[in-house]
């Protein structure tokens, strides 16, 4: 083998030294250029490696699989411990996309804006937005930004007329879900999967109407679409690049995702070419739902409009779902608020009905559902983002173009921000509200360095006031036609971590039981 290299070298060199002296300085400038790029990646990678890397693989490791891996459920000690001891340092870590440059929260702002970070790209990267089954991910990141104009001047403006529509869903579903008429004795419920029905079947309402809000194909659609391309994101995420175009029609979970959007196609193209034959024939007497809206934004250019149903869903659904289920967690373990906003639900649907600004009027509900979003949002880290090009920021970090970074989210426990931040307490914004220049940022759509439960910057979620209304007509329901409670020495409900991911627990059950006595201060209005 010694004998094969040496002679290889020798040839080599003798080519070399053969070569003419015009061939000869096109090899010395080839090697100079091939010398300046390593350099370049060297001086970069030193500035990286400075920052201190939190979870490095061992020396025996060949590679990082094993420290990603690790990371899914290792990610909560491992941030939290370096941000509660130095909390203004930004430091690396090896997650399951990579390696991650995760920035201390008072950065938050200083990058919020910068067109150097890309959201898009990050989205395109980790999602595999260009394999067939994750159509879902593109919209957001390089196609056009279709969905996120409707959301903005649609779904956000249209938050009054779709209050009364999703209240109507809501009480029909849960005559299917939680039907009041069969015992007043305490049943045990799996409560998670009860709200993510719930929740898929509203959204729907608004997205596309009557006419399929309660189709249970399209249903079943949008509740298993996300979880299967997400299963499958991960999966791909540690099988090599080169490979991954081929591997992913051979995962389950990807070929399941693909199913998804093919059922999709079936279910909503009839229903679009039908409006539109009507729309040509001057039959235009349908709902006002985001199908006509994406049709309006669209404006004849071309567009996928059951995607554009997709990422609506991907984008309300679970995290929705997420933040309910955790706001019923928290409440049964603190009962003592739930009187309390029983009072302030009926004030206020009997003063203003179902309208935007009665849901405004009820502040409690605001203050709770965005302390249980403090508590555990759904992310340790918000603002995760691609560098187009390299940056420094004022505290010296470097980024390099092509990093991933994201921002954590320590402040939302610092106690020196949110006294006694370890304890749930449902009226703490609430009471912030009336302290001089905090009222607004005590609001639960509001967002902030110290609290980034829906982002932060430009691309915070442009969809969180019609999630937070969402979420408070869900509990309104649940909570005035319901008693809850934890099962009889049922252990305190844990968080579940998945990387950077936070989850309510997931074998979480609680126990409901009607209050049909106890709605008639309401009136005439129906919960």
């Amino acid at each position: 083998m010694f004998t094969t290299m040496a002679t290889s070298s020798a040839n080599f060199l003798n080519t070399v030294l053969n070569l003419g002296s015009d061939s000869y300085l096109y090899f010395y400038f080839f090697t100079l250029l091939v010398g300046a790029f390593l350099l370049r990646d060297t001086i970069r990678n030193r500035h990286v490696s400075r920052l201190p890397h939190l979870n490095p693989k061992h020396l025996t490791d060949l590679t990082k699989t094993r420290v990603r891996k690790e990371f899914f459920t290792t990610s909560y000690s491992i941030i939290r411990q370096w941000f509660r001891t130095n909390p203004d340092k930004a430091a690396r870590v090896t997650a399951d996309i990579g390696e991650v440059i995760v920035l201390p929260s008072r950065l938050a702002d200083e990058i919020k804006n910068d067109p150097r970070l890309s959201f898009g790209e990050f989205i395109y990267n980790s999602f595999h937005a260009d394999l067939p089954g994750f159509e879902g991910f593109r919209e957001g990141a390089r196609d056009s930004r279709i969905v996120q104009a409707v959301i903005i001047r649609d779904l956000t403006k249209h938050l009054n007329k779709v209050t009364e529509p999703l209240a109507e869903e809501t009480r029909l579903s849960l005559d299917d879900l939680l039907p009041r008429e069969t015992t007043e004795a305490w049943q045990l419920v799996d409560i998670r999967e009860t709200i993510l029905h719930l929740i898929a079947r509203i959204s729907s309402r608004v997205f596309l109407g009557g006419e399929l809000c309660r189709n249970d194909d399209w249903l079943k659609v949008t509740r298993d679409y996300t979880l299967d391309a997400m299963r499958g994101a991960i999966e791909l995420r540690f099988i090599p690049k080169p490979v991954r175009f081929l591997a992913h029609w051979f995962l389950p979970s990807c070929q399941r995702a693909r199913a998804h959007v093919k059922e999709a196609r079936r279910i909503i193209g009839p229903v679009l070419e039908r409006r539109r034959a009507l729309k040509r024939a001057g039959k235009d007497t349908f709902d006002d739902d985001a199908i006509e809206w994406f049709e309006r934004e669209a404006q004849g250019r071309p567009y996928d409009p059951v995607v554009a149903q997709l990422v609506m869903s991907m984008a309300a659904i679970h995290t929705t779902t997420d933040l309910t289920v955790q706001v019923l967690s928290d409440l049964v373990q603190h009962p003592e608020v739930i009187d309390a906003l029983h009072e302030e639900m009926t004030s206020a649907l009997r003063d203003g009905g179902w309208t935007k600004n009665s849901l405004y009027n009820m502040k409690l509900l605001d203050s709770v559902i965005k302390e249980s979003q403090r508590m555990k949002p759904v992310g340790l880290v918000s603002m995760r983002r691609v560098a187009s090009s390299s940056l420094s920021l004022s505290d010296g970090t470097y980024i390099p173009k092509g990093a991933t970074i994201a921002v954590s989210a320590e402040r939302m426990w610092d106690p020196s921000v949110y006294p006694g931040a370890d304890s749930w307490d449902g009226s703490r914004f609430l009471k912030m509200r009336s302290v001089p220049g905090s009222e607004h940022m005590a609001q639960l759509v509001s967002t902030s360095i110290e609290h980034m439960g829906f982002g932060h910057g430009q691309h915070a979620c442009p969809g969180r006031f019609f999630a937070g209304n969402e979420v408070k007509i869900a509990l309104l329901h649940l909570l005035l036609r319901y008693d809850w409670r934890l099962p009889e020495g049922a252990a305190a409900p844990k968080t579940r971590t998945l990387g950077f991911s936070l989850g309510v627990d997931p074998s979480l059950r609680l126990e409901y039981r009607p209050r049909n006595g106890k709605l008639g201060e309401l009136g005439d209005i129906e919960v």
